[in-house]
């Protein structure tokens, strides 16, 4: 058995406020907008190729960041790792918010006019034409040239800017010419940010994503964890694992009966089973639909396996829960009675198993007890058609090496010392 995590207080507080946020842009999937990522279907332009590259990742608060250049002469910008980003993006210096100031970053904003190779999308190239009419538009250039800019909903919240391209530096990855968002309006805090990042890179199963422009057939992440050095992201021939093709593997799926659109940008297995220690935990009929996840970092599970899997793991700690435990999580125990904790065995389609251990999904509170970090589903308030998703977050995916092949649409995975493959 594991031990519990080792957490601080200020990663409970981060947490919590992630998690408190359900309906809203932190995560709430099927609410999105059809925006401009997910509709955009015309050019890619030219990136690295099939090539590898390895990109560094730190944990930054609660989420996974990568630093990187834009332009020439390169400027640092900084980017929150989403799985599921439909695209990349970065705040410009020419940001104007609603609520007056750029939101806060630790970098300097990216400034278009230092920078030799930054272009604007003009309006009526097929790019800005495929972005639906009602999140498009066309404004006026100081060198009087209509250019095409949009407004999208993204995790971080909802974001206006212009379509752009420029060369990218992206860990080992040079020169990649890459479309993002150039945003100079947001409704995302002024004052808090995104914990310090300019932005996000977006992973997901869009045109404008990261994986998508540079033209990769596979990529792979392992996260290390707070606190525990640093993690990475594996593009193209750098995306291996050490058990080759004997690895775990499981098919990407599609969300049957439901509306798949609003989740075209996520990676999708099916969990056939879920076991806690000895205990069977009942999944609905034809499984569970999982989304991958990065940016939450606590696993939803369907609201029927997770009330059984709540009791298995309180059942097998054996000491009484604490009383009042910490929000938003249901359940908490003292540490000194954790030490019964069983290891997760989630198995997916074809019999791929991923084993979670206590110290995955048992949370330090700060005060001398864990908090299960795995939620009900319910608590997304998704439409009925759809309660059967689950989200498997960052947490329960540490010290775990996924690689996500492209040309096969399948997910492989084992588990790894993150810390050492950077």
């Amino acid at each position: 058995m594991g031990s519990p995590v080792a957490g601080t207080t200020l990663f409970i507080l981060c947490l919590i406020s992630l998690t408190t946020t359900f309906a809203a842009a932190a995560f709430w999937p099927y609410d999105l907008r059809q925006g401009l990522e997910q509709a955009v279907r015309g050019r890619l332009l030219a990136g690295s190729g099939g090539g590898g590259a390895v990109v560094p990742i730190s944990w930054s608060h609660a989420h996974y960041v990568a630093n990187f250049t834009i332009g020439s002469p390169p400027q640092p910008a900084s980017g929150i790792i989403d799985l599921s980003g439909e695209l990349v993006w970065t705040q410009c210096a020419q940001c104007k918010l609603r609520r007056g100031g750029c939101f806060k970053q630790e970098l300097p904003l990216f400034d278009p006019a230092k920078s030799n190779t930054y272009k604007t999308e003009p309006c009526g190239t097929d790019l800005c034409d495929s972005i639906p009419p009602d999140s498009r538009n066309c404004s006026s250039s100081g060198d009087g040239k209509n250019v095409c800019v949009y407004a999208a909903d993204t995790r971080g919240g909802e974001t206006g800017g212009v379509v752009g391209t420029d060369v990218f530096a992206v860990g080992s990855t040079a020169n990649a010419s890459l479309a993002f968002g150039c945003v100079v309006d947001s409704d995302i805090d002024a004052a808090a940010g995104l914990d310090g990042a300019s932005g996000f890179v977006g992973l997901g199963r869009t045109p404008w994503s990261l994986v998508s422009q540079t033209g990769v057939a596979a990529f792979s992440y392992c996260l290390a964890g707070a606190g525990k050095g640093n993690s990475a992201l594996f593009l193209g021939d750098a995306a291996k694992l050490t058990a080759g093709k004997s690895a775990p593997t499981t098919p990407f799926v599609n969300i049957s009966g439901g509306d798949d659109e609003a989740f075209d940008n996520y990676y999708k297995v099916r969990l056939d089973g879920v076991k806690a220690g000895d205990a069977v935990i009942a999944l609905p009929a034809g499984g569970s639909v999982v989304l991958l996840d990065t940016y939450s970092p606590v696993t939803f599970l369907v609201d029927g396996a997770y009330q059984a899997l709540k009791k298995a793991v309180t059942v097998a700690v054996g000491g009484a829960p604490t009383a009042a435990p910490l929000k938003p999580f249901d359940v908490c125990f003292p540490k000194s009675s954790a030490g019964g904790a069983p290891e997760l065995v989630l198995t997916f389609q074809g019999g791929a198993a991923m084993r979670v251990p206590p110290a995955s999904y048992l949370l330090d509170d700060g005060n001398g007890g864990v908090c299960l970090a795995i939620l009900s589903s319910a608590r997304l308030r998704l439409p009925r058609e759809l309660e059967g998703i689950s989200i498997l977050g960052s947490l329960q995916q540490e010290n775990i090496h996924l690689l996500f092949d492209l040309e096969k649409k399948t997910l492989s995975f084992e588990p790894a010392d993150c810390s050492k493959l950077n």
